[in-house]
């Protein structure tokens, strides 16, 4: 019997996965773009982000239980689905590459200066990949047990650096301009609508997810933004923060315990580590379930090519440089307009009638005339 897994499960699996996205991808980008409006520019971009998460509830009831590639299969036919689907395949592979090069590059900077990129980058790919490949029930229970840690964690750095911080940065409001917070609602917007993968996880649950659940993960992943964001500009300031590559994590190095322990920042690596092995796990689950290959062997595959693309900007030795200027003059924008665009067809796609029935109403026509 398939395992079916509750709301609470799922909930647990989203926040530890996703946060880490917003901690490690929006923050440095955000700060860059709108500088002391930062925090302004998450609380302009959350009302939109509320009614693209109503838009999409509407989606997952009138998808029920049915799998997405089921689900899109009756409505509007084998081709136009795979299409859809392979479009949020590439989506998830890009985003996993994303988490696996800035997860290397954290880990070498910090911890690992002289062990070479490419070992970084594929041990932690064929970790990821052994996770995946045990399914969905393994990387539910690994955030399960892993979240609690996280989350203490969090809260122990943004407690412990209280004193360090000097809230007055915050002002004076809006001083970057509107046009500068409204690009940083934009970057907001477009790292926050990973929970489309919920299209093709709700099949997984118990029950039916309600608007009620997907509004509070939504706002918990907001308020993940929010917090290490306020937490970096207020200990370094907008420009400082701004700079700096990791600015969620450089608030480790201003932690101390008592007189003789200064140096705890290696807790910021488990708490990156985590979130990373079970988000880029749940991408290669994600893919290999959207590539419409029902075959466990070419499944696994499909995962294997999947984690060597991942891992491919460290193998080739990128510049960082060129990649953050990449990811900050075009991801965004693109995820943006792409959360919009595959959101508004699946709405259009839940409207239609089920191609049997329309052939079957057709028929019952032409046999009554």
């Amino acid at each position: 019997m398939e395992t079916r897994f509750s709301r609470p499960q799922l909930m647990f699996m989203l926040l530890l996965c996703l946060s880490i996205s917003n901690h490690v991808f929006i923050i440095p980008h955000l700060i860059k773009d709108a500088g002391r409006d930062a925090w302004i520019s998450i609380l302009m971009a959350y009302p939109p982000l509320v009614l693209w998460t109503f838009v999409l509830f509407l989606i997952l009831k009138s998808m029920g239980t049915v799998p997405l590639n089921q689900w899109l299969n009756g409505k509007i036919g084998r081709t136009a689905s795979a299409a859809l689907c392979w479009g949020l395949a590439v989506y998830f592979l890009l985003l996993g590459t994303l988490i696996v090069y800035d997860m290397s590059l954290n880990t070498k900077i910090f911890f690992l200066p002289k062990t070479p990129n490419p070992i970084i980058a594929l041990s932690f790919v064929t970790l990821s990949y052994f996770a995946a490949r045990f399914g969905l029930k393994t990387i539910i229970y690994l955030s399960i047990l892993l979240l609690p840690a996280v989350s203490i964690l969090g809260h122990f750095v943004s407690i412990s650096t209280i004193d360090s911080k000097d809230y007055s940065m915050l002002k004076p409001f809006f001083s970057e301009g509107m046009s500068a917070d409204l690009r940083g609602a934009i970057i907001v917007f477009g790292g926050s609508i990973e929970l489309l993968l919920l299209v093709v996880l709700q099949h997984q649950l118990k029950k039916p997810l309600n608007f009620g659940t997907i509004l509070l993960a939504m706002t918990l992943l907001v308020g993940l933004t929010f917090g290490p964001c306020v937490g970096s500009l207020t200990a370094f300031g907008p420009n400082i923060a701004g700079s700096l590559r990791f600015p969620a994590f450089e608030q480790w190095r201003l932690v101390s315990l008592g007189e003789y322990i200064s140096h705890v920042d290696f807790l910021a690596v488990f708490q990156m580590m985590s979130g990373s092995l079970t988000r880029t796990a749940l991408q290669l689950y994600l893919i290999s379930e959207l590539v419409g290959i029902r075959s466990p062997v070419w499944k696994q595959s499909a995962m294997i090519v999947a984690a060597l693309v991942m891992a491919s900007p460290s193998l080739l030795k990128l510049s960082d440089l060129w990649v953050q200027r990449m990811i900050h003059d075009h991801f965004y924008a693109t995820s943006f307009i792409f959360g919009i665009a595959v959101l508004f067809i699946l709405f259009v796609v839940s409207r239609l009638p089920e191609r049997g029935k329309v052939r079957r109403n057709g028929n019952n026509r032409r046999n009554a005339v």
